[in-house]
């Protein structure tokens, strides 16, 4: 019996997504994680199928107006399986009916029911499309985890920094072995000259090389939890538990990249790295005058740090902005206007009154740009250092991101998520997230202006403002 169009083109689909579920197939089978290339080979896939996804649409569809309504359920049975339930869902939850943590925990002592709906909640995020990277976490008792989008997108995080400055800094991938790595960095560069005479010399500087050492960091966190709150606590507490420990990763690992010292495991942090340029104190009260004037000066002096580097945002803490756009002029107009405004001769735009630097505690997709100064982009991080010096003041950075390197592993997301019996005589169970990290603005130096810090005048400085 020959087959029809929509059977052929349904093959066709199946023949191109088919390495995508031999991955998928094999990480289970290997009890791990989706690595990286393994994840960028099933988006290949998925964009492949996507053209013909819209023929198969187009063909049911056809073949619906084509068939009556019986006909049409008995071809196309697997809508069924589209409509079907998650495994895991808020509802679900709330009636303690599917857990996802209470099945994580169990399938790691051999429950066969907790482990097949932990394997079936992995194909269906697989088929529905979701993005692995965003909540994959890896496990030592089972291949890999998944959280169910209703937990990232529903649960009530606790109020955290976030990561706005990770989340503009250049990505790398995390190398695979190595406590710490070398980044090569010229010290003296060679020279050229117009040569004065015909067989003159010409002219000659021996170059110089060092290594900025990177140090590789080990973020982590834990809680203990009773086993009584797992087994039969309120459904949905330990993902909140989990949620907020995620939440704390990220927030440590953005204060990490500003103030680290580069000892005793921490990365070497902005603030700290060695000759960047610096515009420390301003010898009287900051105004809107002598902040536009220091922030000019680092602008001028990262651009002209050399053609490898150039200013592409500023970084300040939010109550710095806030200041700075409670700033007015002799007729009392706003030296920030809002864009509606159209302002005439203004210190800055204030592109998104109200906002923050970051759309979510534990985002590691974007940032939010809040503003514009002097033509720069303005990003807020509530991470940034507010202690610096005599006087407390918060710092301000000109930064070309290109040079803010910052290694991690996977997305950027807890690496693993475990589940241990740490005191099996008090019944007590600890829930664990923990994470790599390495970051160097030492590659080139003269990207970062630093503005603020030496002020030993109680009055001076960028000392915390008064509204």
């Amino acid at each position: 019996m020959s087959k029809s169009l929509l059977d052929i083109t349904r093959d066709e689909r199946d023949a191109l997504i088919a390495p995508a579920n031999t991955i998928v197939a094999k990480a289970e089978a290997e009890a791990r994680g989706i690595t990286d290339a393994e994840l960028a080979e099933i988006r290949s896939a998925k964009e492949a199928t996507a053209a013909i996804d819209e023929r198969i649409a187009e063909l049911v569809s056809l073949d619906a107006r084509n068939r009556s309504a019986a006909t049409t359920v008995a071809a196309i049975g697997g809508a069924k399986v589209k409509s079907e339930e998650r495994t895991y869902t808020a509802s679900k939850a709330a009636a303690g009916s599917a857990s996802f943590f209470r099945d994580a925990f169990f399938s790691r002592s051999g429950d066969l029911a907790a482990t097949e709906r932990l394997n079936r909640h992995s194909r269906e995020v697989t088929v529905e499309g979701e993005a692995l990277e965003a909540r994959a976490v890896a496990s030592s008792g089972f291949a890999g985890l998944v959280v169910p989008q209703y937990l990232v997108d529903l649960a009530a995080e606790a109020l955290r920094a976030g990561r706005p400055f990770a989340n503009a800094c250049t990505k790398l991938p995390m190398p695979a072995e190595g406590t710490s790595f070398i980044v090569p960095r010229g010290t003296t560069a060679a020279s050229a000259a117009i040569q004065a005479t015909e067989n003159a010399a010409m002219s000659l500087t021996d170059e110089a090389w060092g290594n900025v050492t990177v140090p590789v960091a080990t973020i982590a966190g834990q809680q203990q939890v009773s086993r009584q709150s797992i087994e039969r606590g309120t459904p949905g507490l330990d993902a909140l538990i989990y949620l907020d420990l995620a939440g704390a990763y990220q927030a440590a690992l953005d204060t990490q990249l500003w103030t680290g010292s580069g000892s005793s495991g921490q990365v070497l942090g902005v603030q700290n790295t060695s000759s960047i340029n610096a515009a420390t104190a301003f010898g009287a009260a900051p105004t809107g005058v002598n902040f536009t004037s220091k922030l000019a000066g680092q602008i001028a002096a990262v651009a002209g740090a050399g053609a490898q580097v150039s200013p592409k945002a500023i970084f300040m803490h939010p109550r710095r902005w806030g200041w700075l756009t409670s700033l007015v002029d002799s007729q009392n107009r706003p030296l920030v206007s809002p864009v509606a405004n159209g302002p005439f001769n203004a210190t800055g735009i204030n592109l998104n009154p109200g906002s923050y630097g970051v759309d979510s505690a534990t985002a590691t997709a974007g940032y939010n740009v809040v503003g514009y100064l002097q033509g720069l982009p303005v990003i807020t991080d509530a991470n940034m250092p507010t202690a610096v010096g005599t006087n407390s003041e918060d710092l301000v950075f000109v930064v070309d991101t290109r040079q803010m390197l910052l290694w991690e592993q996977g997305d950027g997301m807890p690496q693993m998520l475990r589940f241990e019996q740490t005191l099996g005589n008090q019944l007590t169970v600890l829930l664990a997230v923990y994470g790599y990290a390495a970051f160097t603005a030492g590659r080139y130096p003269g990207g970062t202006g630093k503005i603020g810090g030496l002020d030993t005048v109680a009055t001076q400085g960028l000392v915390a403002p008064s509204f």
